[in-house]
């Protein structure tokens, strides 16, 4: 089973050094000299202090192949392109958390986590889109608060003539409610294609992704008790 975006974040790197929690007696006074040189302007240790990412979870829909030989097993390819989405998947939701969701890197301005996903040259290029590919380089001084909302993917799995997945073309649509600091609310929509090959293992190598944010009301208190099962 893949593993959800909770279990995946418990093993997520902190940025704590675990050496000040395990400083010798004897080494106290270094320690504590250690200690206030990691602590940021407002007293805390940089990078803590940050809430956990909110769980998140692409709804996925069924994989579409796209054979290129003429007598290919259809059924097969079928399977195949749903293998392909599975374990594709988990690096979306991962790129998006770490783009939008996690407070321990919009906060900062930290996106580094964002970009193992993409190839070598592709990495360059997305580091150049900042903007369109993450909340954005000034987020910590704009958002309180992210909430990720009902988002989804689909994939076209391309196979070659001997039946083995190409290129997978993953379809995103992200949706998320941001709180700025004034109160008022952001719906963010990230909506295009992301191109993957077999880079040791899937990398993104292209992509074409716009944003679509514009203004909203505040959530509603009860629209998460209210819903019915069949909504």
């Amino acid at each position: 089973m893949t593993p959800n975006r909770v279990e995946r974040g418990s093993n997520k790197k902190r940025r704590v050094p675990l050496a000040l929690l395990i400083v010798p007696v004897v080494l106290v006074a270094i320690g504590v000299a250690i200690l206030l040189a990691l602590r940021g302007g407002d007293g805390a240790i940089i990078g803590g202090g940050d809430e956990p990412a909110p769980p998140f979870d692409f709804i996925v829909k069924p994989a579409t192949a796209v054979p290129t030989a003429p007598d290919a097993d259809k059924a097969s390819l079928s399977a195949s392109a749903e293998e392909v989405a599975q374990e594709i998947t988990p690096m979306i939701d991962d790129l998006y958390t770490n783009a939008y969701l996690d407070p321990s890197n919009w906060r900062h301005d930290d996106y580094e986590e964002v970009f193992t996903a993409f190839a070598p040259d592709a990495a360059a290029t997305a580091e150049q889109s900042l903007e369109t590919l993450t909340l954005g380089a000034t987020a910590g001084d704009v958002f309180d608060t992210v909430d990720p909302g009902r988002s989804k993917l689909s994939y076209q799995v391309l196979f070659d003539p001997d039946g083995e997945p190409d290129t997978a073309v993953v379809s995103v649509i992200f949706r998320a409610t941001a709180e700025r600091k004034n109160g008022t609310y952001l719906a963010i929509v990230s909506e295009g294609e992301f191109f993957l090959g077999q880079i040791d293992g899937w990398r993104i190598t292209a992509f074409d992704v716009t944003r679509e944010d514009h203004e909203t009301h505040p959530p509603s208190p009860s629209a998460s008790t209210s819903a019915s099962p069949s909504a």
